[in-house]
C-alpha cells in the first residue's frame, strides 16, 4: 500500500511541476503582443503570420512530395522562446519524410522578436496547419518531329 501512495505522490508532483511550467508559455492567440517576425512591425501578427509561410514555403523540398497522392495536411506545434527561437517543433503528418523537411525548415528560421504579455517576455506556443500538395510533374515542351514517310 505504501508503495501505491509514494508513486502517487511522486506522479502527482511531476504533473503539478508539469503544469506550472506550462503557465510560463502564453497561446499566440492571447499574447498582448505577437513576437515580431524580421521586417514586420512590432508585433503585427498578420505580417509574422506572412512571413512565416513565405519562409516554408521558399525553404520547402518539394521533391519530397513527388510521391503523394493527395494533398495532405500537416500540423506543426512550436514555441517562440522569450530569446526569440523557434523550438519544441512538434509535426504531425502522414509522411515521415514531410516532418523531417518542415522540423528542417524551423532550424533555418531567424531570431524573431520575443512576444510580450503585460510587458514581460513571454515564451508563445502556435499551432500552424499548413496543406503540402503533391509536386506537379513537369510536362516536357520539346516538340516531337513527326516520323518521315517512307518510300516503298
Amino acid at each position: 500500500m505504501k508503495k501505491i501512495i509514494f508513486f502517487i505522490a511522486v506522479f502527482s508532483s511531476i504533473t503539478l511541476t508539469a503544469q506550472v511550467q506550462e503557465a510560463k508559455d502564453v497561446s499566440y492567440a492571447v499574447i498582448e503582443k505577437a513576437p515580431t517576425y524580421p521586417g514586420c512591425d512590432n508585433g503585427d501578427k498578420e505580417c509574422f503570420q506572412a512571413k512565416l509561410q513565405e519562409a516554408i514555403t521558399k525553404n520547402f523540398n518539394s521533391k519530397i512530395t513527388s510521391s503523394l497522392l493527395s494533398k495532405q495536411q500537416v500540423v506543426v506545434q512550436f514555441t517562440i522562446t522569450t530569446d526569440g527561437d523557434f523550438t519544441d517543433v512538434k509535426v504531425k503528418a502522414l509522411n515521415d519524410d514531410i516532418k523531417e523537411e518542415v522540423v528542417r525548415i524551423f532550424s533555418l528560421l531567424p531570431k524573431v522578436t520575443p512576444g510580450t504579455m503585460k510587458g514581460e517576455s513571454k515564451a508563445v506556443t502556435y499551432t500552424l496547419p499548413l496543406i503540402v500538395e503533391p509536386a506537379k510533374k513537369k510536362i516536357s515542351n520539346t516538340l516531337i518531329a513527326p516520323s518521315q514517310p517512307q518510300n516503298n
